[in-house]
């Protein structure tokens, strides 16, 4: 591919939890990928490839909480993430920042949704909500370098 010409729009950086390569039903603990963001302790877990996502991706560690969080490192613009819905029934997600305020959609049973928060501060905590989120992967997780 090849892009030429001027553009003001940085492209994010992308989390896709295949490289560096975890195996299936890894919790993440602490720094993945190394440097980048803390997942706290056992809320969540590197997943196989399911659904629409062919590719590994993240899920809830407990799949009957209803939230879960992640710290950058330094702070960072999270722009969103790929969400798929596996199970039967809808599935609420609301995604919060400090400052940057929430962003919040249904995803119905087998729908994939590309979830963008269009926020433009950086902040250093992501936390997640959910209703019906058993069922849900994430993947290509998307940031910005403030």
């Amino acid at each position: 591919m090849d892009i030429q010409g001027r553009s003001d729009r940085v492209p994010p950086f992308w989390i896709t939890f295949d490289d560096p390569h975890l195996p299936a039903g890894t919790p993440l603990v602490g720094q993945y990928p190394s440097g980048v963001i803390d997942w706290g302790e056992y809320a969540w877990k590197i997943a196989t490839p399911y659904g629409k996502f062919a590719t590994f991706t993240l899920a809830l560690a407990d799949p009957t909480p209803r939230q879960a969080a992640f710290h950058f490192y330094a702070p960072r613009i999270f722009v969103g993430v790929d969400v798929y819905n596996g199970g039967n029934a809808d599935a609420t997600v609301t995604i919060c920042s400090p400052g940057d305020g929430e962003v919040s959609a249904i995803i119905k049973p087998g729908e994939l949704r590309r979830l963008r928060t269009n926020w433009r501060d950086p902040s250093s905590q992501v936390s997640f909500e959910f209703t019906n989120g058993q069922s849900l992967r994430f993947d290509n997780l998307a940031y910005l370098h403030p």
